[in-house]
Formats: C-alpha cells, structure tokens, sequence
C-alpha cells in the first residue's frame, strides 16, 4: 500500500455545499489531506474525467422525481462501470456517503476487487418519504431493508452520526461494526462574541434544509402567537422545496422574517446575535445547525422526539418542546424570552457541551478508523485469521 492511501469518496452532490452532508464531507477531507489522497465520486457535467480528484459522472433522471431532487439540490449520478472499475481499483479504500445507485455499483466494483468499503449513515428513509409525500409505515420499513441489504451490510465498516443513529441501524438489521462518529463542530463555531444588535427585537434563528420533514411552519405559527410577536423577528436559513410556502406563510400571519441562503459568514453573525435558535424536526441523525449553534452560545430550543437524534442535544428540559402538544413550542419561546438568566443558562450549558463533539476530535477518529479498516484488509490478505467483528484477530 502507499505511503499515503488513497480514499474514494462517493458524494453525489459534492458541488453544493449547503447540504449537511456535504458540508461534513468537506470538512474532513481538508482536515485529512495531509493524511489521505481522496477522489470525489460525484455528480458532475465533465464526462469521463479522472485527471485531478474529482471523478464525475452524469446526472441521473428520474421521471416524476427529478423537480423534487432539483428543489433539494442533491443531483444523483448514474453510474459508469467501466469508470468505476478504473477510479476504484486505483483507490486503497471506498467511503460511502450517499445510499443510492452510484454507492451501489461501487460497493459492487469494490467487492469485486478485493477493496475495503466503509459506508456512512447520513440519509435516513423518513428523509426520502416526506419530501416524496410516502409517509406509509411499510414503505419506510421496506426503504430500511434496502438500505440495510444493498449498503450497510455489504460494508466492512459502518458510521452512525449518533447513538440514536447507531440503534436505528441494529433495530433494521445491521450486523457489520458501527462505530458511532460526530460529525462534529470546527473551531470557528466557539471563536464568535455573543452580542445583541437591538433592544428593541427579539431575533430567533433556525437553521438547515428548508423541507416538510424540518417543520419551519412550527416557527412561524408559534413566533405568531407568540406575546411578543411585534418584537420577534424570525431567521430560517437554508434553501429547499418549501421556501416559496415558508415565505407566503410568514407574510399570512404577519411575522418579520427572513428566509433563504446565508453565506458562512452571516451564518457566523447569526449565531452570535440569535436570542433563541430553535429546531423542529422530526427526523435528524445528528444535528450539525443545533451543535453549531450550541458552540456559539446560542441557547436553544430542540424537538424531543423518538424519531430524531436531537434528544441527545438537549441539556436541560427549558431548552426541549415537543411537538405533539399544541401551543407547546410558543409556550416554550415565550418563557425563554421572559428570562435573560434562563437564556444564559442554557447557552453556557450548550456550549459546555458542545465542546465534547469538536472536530479536531472527530477527524481524529476518522483517520484511525480509515488505518484500521486498511490495516484488516491487509492482515486478511496475509491470511490472518479474522474475528465475527470483522477485524483480524
């Protein structure tokens, strides 16, 4: 093996850097460049193109689905074989991001070639069915068994985001090692001074994928009923398939807000002046926006809810709501903005916190885990006996 391994990374959309994943994705790969060589496996309009690291490969077309994937800006690659085959023969280990047909065909390829394959647990089946409108219970389950058979347990090594990720894996079958891995906060999360801008305006932020599954509206409808509604002003940040609705709901009930992308740097500012950042969905897997928020300061105001990691973020029950009960989330907005101690209380205890999940850390455990996996492969290929783990004994 060379002195520095080569890692293919499969990362459909690569080139839109807004989306959680890819953000994470990006992050680790300059963290890890002086360690690692890595080729992007992405979707991309240079055909057949392998002269730097960027491999890409065509758009996907899917009849009936493609105004959604282009509203979420998450573009899927068709895969080529005779492409596959040359990129992943020239990479030591293959890194799955994204579950769909461009990972599939290269955990095939991998296979075949000998190559050890790691695959990430960052899309969850409610994400698909929501913005798909297929909220059936059968369809979820049936989403699971096919992710589970086609990606997880062909892998020698799966990544869960959180321990709530890591259960739903085993509760859907996954045998393969799970190692439970943050994506976790970069320095310049903790570096900002918390300040207000005005006294006279409450600001609330949320931040993340503007889609059905993220429940924005909750924001809204509860800044609407909130007793200081003249005073708020709300900030949902982020692009999707519901922007267009969010912003005709907003003016509907009369709520100051501001709704679309953010460059990094006003997200960096609006972290540092949000008075309460709060998050309602029902379906995350981590939670990167909340952990950045959390290392701002920011106190927070999360979504408890079985189907979501964000439970494990919540420090103190002030800075949890749940969404089955009506008027809960307004109730919660309101006694936070009644109370600048309770404020600071939850932000000193969020960014205690959140100092747990810093990056440096989570790369850290990325390279071991990539030297580890490599360092099986090549103890297997010397005939080594290996345990029921998958590691050699």
């Amino acid at each position: 093996m060379r002195s520095k391994p080569t890692i293919g990374l499969v990362i459909d959309p690569w080139d839109f850097p807004f989306n959680g994943t890819v953000v994470s994705t990006r992050r680790f790969v300059a963290a890890l460049s002086n360690q690692f060589n890595f080729k992007i496996l992405k979707t991309g309009n240079v055909p057949d193109q392998t002269a730097n690291n960027e491999i890409h490969f065509p758009k996907l077309s899917i009849p009936g689905a493609n105004r959604i994937i282009d509203q979420m800006q998450a573009p899927l690659a068709r895969p080529s074989r005779r492409l596959l085959q040359r990129v992943v023969a020239d990479c030591d280990l293959i890194h799955v991001q994204y579950p769909f047909l461009l990972a599939h065909q290269a955990i095939r390829v991998a296979r075949r070639l000998g190559k050890p394959v790691i695959s990430s647990f960052h899309v969850q089946p409610e994400n698909i069915q929501r913005n798909l409108r297929l909220n059936q219970a059968f369809v979820t389950r049936s989403l699971y068994r096919l992710f589970v058979s086609q990606f997880y347990q062909p892998s020698d090594q799966v990544i869960a985001p959180s321990e709530f990720a890591k259960k739903l894996l085993i509760q859907h079958g996954v045998s393969r090692p799970i190692d439970v891995l943050s994506n976790g906060i970069t320095a310049n999360f903790f570096t900002g001074n918390r300040r207000q801008t005005r006294s006279d305006q409450f600001q609330i932020l949320s931040v993340g994928r503007l889609a059905q599954e993220k429940q924005q509206p909750l924001i809204l409808e509860a800044a609407a009923q909130s007793q200081y509604r003249d005073k708020i002003h709300v900030t949902l940040a982020g692009t999707g398939p519901t922007s267009a609705h969010l912003k005709r709901l907003a003016a509907n009930l009369g709520v100051s807000a501001t709704i679309g992308r953010v460059t990094d740097e006003q997200l960096k500012d609006l972290y540092e002046t949000a008075d309460v950042f709060v998050q309602c969905s029902r379906v995350e897997l981590e939670g990167m926006s909340a952990l950045e928020a959390m290392a701002a300061g920011c106190p927070t105001l999360l979504n408890r809810t079985e189907t979501s990691a964000l439970s494990e973020l919540i420090q103190d029950p002030m800075g949890a709501f749940t969404d089955e009960a009506p008027n809960r989330l307004t109730q919660k907005l309101d006694a936070l903005l009644s109370n600048p101690g309770a404020r600071q209380f939850l932000a000193d205890q969020n960014r205690a916190f959140a100092l747990t999940r810093r990056h440096e850390a989570s790369a850290a455990q990325l390279a071991n885990l990539y030297r580890r996996v490599l360092g099986d492969k090549l103890k297997s290929d010397a005939g080594q006996p290996m345990t029921d783990a998958g590691h050699a004994s």
